[in-house]
């Protein structure tokens, strides 16, 4: 965490405001912007630690040819639905 904090405004939801109140009350956070602060890193980690595997997965995929035909099957069959369906719309 950096030393200098970026003073923002959030409007959110009152069960959250009143357990993150409760957390402070608690002792398990030092403030409401703590609690926010803690959440919304724990948020950024989960978020990066699951693009770094489904990263690890997609270049596994990519090595094994037959995953990676399979793959590609599949996009373009999805790809020719999504353009089905885009078609429809604008008709």
């Amino acid at each position: 965490m950096s030393e200098k904090k970026a003073r923002i405004t959030i409007t959110v939801d009152p069960y959250l405001a009143a357990y993150a109140e409760q957390l402070v009350e608690a002792g398990k956070a030092a403030s409401v912007s703590a609690a926010f602060n803690d959440a919304l890193a724990e948020h950024a980690h989960r978020s990066r630690r699951a693009r770094r595997w489904w990263q690890a997965k997609a270049a596994a995929a990519a090595a094994d040819p037959p995953t990676a035909a399979r793959v590609a099957r599949t996009r373009a069959h999805i790809d020719e639905q999504l353009r089905a369906f885009q078609e429809r719309g604008q008709q």
